[in-house]
């Protein structure tokens, strides 16, 4: 009795099994690699806020923002739909205010419709409150997060010394008026 059986021999390359693993494996790699790339193409934004390094220790500097809520410093902010111009009245108790400010309107998805507007001081009679103008050059609506800040130099571990800054979350539509508040502060 032979114990050899007359079946037809296949080479591996004519079994689907193997073609169907080394399909998988080849989409995974193709598919992998996609991501990887796309990943380095969208890197997250930076989160823009007065963080500090200190060894290993992470904190978040308060120094502007309580500046703007002992000076009283409150803003209302307009940006008007057809021309682009973005108008700041705030008022404060400043003996001297700065001839520029910064306005960063910051989208809370997309990094690429963030927006930084240099705000000139216009003329104003009354020295407790300021006009900035400035310009954007597309629409700014739906949920920004807003900060109007004075132009200081950040130190490295120990953060902003000087200036203020008011920065909320606000809604807004092109043609109505915005309010600014410091941290910490209510409407009056």
């Amino acid at each position: 009795m032979s114990l050899v059986k007359n079946e037809p021999i296949t080479r591996w390359y004519q079994e689907p099994w193997v073609w169907a693993i080394l399909g998988v494996l080849a989409v995974t790699f193709v598919w992998g690699s996609y991501r990887i790339y796309y990943a380095f193409q969208i890197q997250d934004s930076v989160v823009v806020d007065d963080y500090y390094k200190t060894g290993k220790m992470i904190n978040e500097d308060l120094t502007r923002d309580n500046n703007a809520r002992d000076l009283g410093i409150r803003a209302n902010l307009m940006i008007d739909d057809l021309t682009g111009e973005v108008r700041v009245n705030i008022n404060g108790n400043l003996s001297e205010w700065p001839e520029q400010l910064k306005l960063s309107l910051l989208s809370p998805v997309f990094a690429d419709r963030d927006k930084v507007v240099t705000m000139n001081r216009s003329w104003s009679g009354d020295e407790s409150r300021q006009i900035y103008v400035g310009q954007v050059d597309a629409a700014v609506e739906g949920k920004t997060y807003v900060q109007l800040e004075t132009i200081d130099e950040h130190i490295p571990e120990v953060g902003y010394e000087t200036g203020w800054r008011l920065n909320q979350p606000l809604v807004l539509t092109p043609g109505e008026t915005s309010q600014l508040l410091p941290r910490g502060s209510s409407a009056p």
